[in-house]
């Protein structure tokens, strides 16, 4: 037996945890698991990528996988950007994703009919029982249900191995996960893209890609600077901030606080005291940079502003 996962995910909604805890859990059951993440951009909301191999013999070789029989999504956003690991799960495999979306609408976000789908609401679930918007807990429900294994008392133990707190909570996620996942078995026998595999690079983000042969390559090539506003990061959300204005102060703490710059000061039409249209200086949010933080939620001190789900 031989099971190859990549899961994707964020940086800060516990990926990596997510693998080793299906990791120690399959060995606690007797199997072999070699486990290892692949980071680009190391911050909060950058996307990361982990790789899991589970065997029942013993096997140490540090290949890359390049064509996984599951790929885990820990946001319906990266299916897109990462749409080479969908496209590079065999046939007959599984894609799970954690989405607030339809099954059906998650499905055709996939866009495969040769893979089984397996869809659960992994925020709503990891909000209810631990109180943030972290799905690794429940996607590692997912994990043991459509693959059968880990055990689910295995990945409790292995979940107060790996967290030491609030074991109960994160065990509960999972468990409703795992019951809940709703999965749409695949439709066709087809094969995939049999040219396309998983790139050994950390190719995050790249949108749309095209295999060509070496001879097709371009001798030379030139490598833009990094730069938040060529690189718009609001794709990275889960949740938005929202303002009303009624209580905002224009004290700038949230302009002041927001690492990306994405808090703004703009110019608004709004009633005057006799009902007269003028324009008043308000703060707003530039969501194509805003990584929904949630700092500027934080320090508002008035309230005005909420953070409001998005996926």
């Amino acid at each position: 037996m031989r099971i190859e996962s990549v899961w994707i995910g964020r940086g800060g909604q516990g990926i990596v945890t997510a693998v080793y805890i299906v990791a120690h859990a399959s060995i606690s059951d007797g199997l072999y698991a070699l486990a290892n993440p692949e980071f680009g951009a190391e911050r909060r909301g950058a996307p990361v990528k982990a790789f899991l191999t589970l065997t029942d013999y013993f096997d140490d070789s540090p290949e890359p996988i390049k064509n996984p029989d599951v790929a885990v999504f820990l946001d319906d956003k990266l299916i897109e950007p990462m749409r080479v690991v969908v496209d590079a799960v065999r046939p007959g495999g599984y894609v799970a994703v954690s989405s607030g979306k339809s099954p059906e609408d998650v499905a055709k976000l996939v866009g495969r009919r040769d893979v089984n789908i397996a869809v659960v609401d992994g925020i709503g679930i990891a909000l209810k029982h631990v109180g943030l918007a972290v799905p690794n807990g429940p996607m590692v429900g997912v994990f043991a249900r459509v693959m059968g294994i880990p055990r689910l008392e295995s990945v409790k133990e292995a979940i107060a191995s790996q967290l030491g707190k609030a074991v109960e909570q994160n065990f509960a996620a999972a468990v409703e996960a795992y019951k809940t996942a709703v999965v749409i078995p695949a439709s066709e026998t087809g094969s995939a893209r049999a040219s396309v595999e998983i790139p050994t690079t950390s190719a995050f983000l790249t949108g749309d890609y095209e295999l060509v042969g070496w001879d097709k390559i371009p001798e030379g090539g030139l490598a833009f600077p990094g730069s938040s506003l060529r690189y718009k990061t609001g794709s990275w959300r889960v949740e938005r901030p929202v303002i009303d204005h009624s209580k905002c102060i224009m004290c700038r703490r949230c302009w002041i606080y927001c690492p990306d710059d994405a808090v703004l000061e703009v110019w608004r039409e709004a009633k005057g005291p006799r009902g007269r249209s003028v324009k008043v200086k308000s703060i707003d949010f530039d969501y194509n940079y805003c990584k929904g933080c949630g700092i500027c939620a934080e320090v508002c001190p008035t309230g005005a502003i909420k953070m409001v789900r998005e996926i």
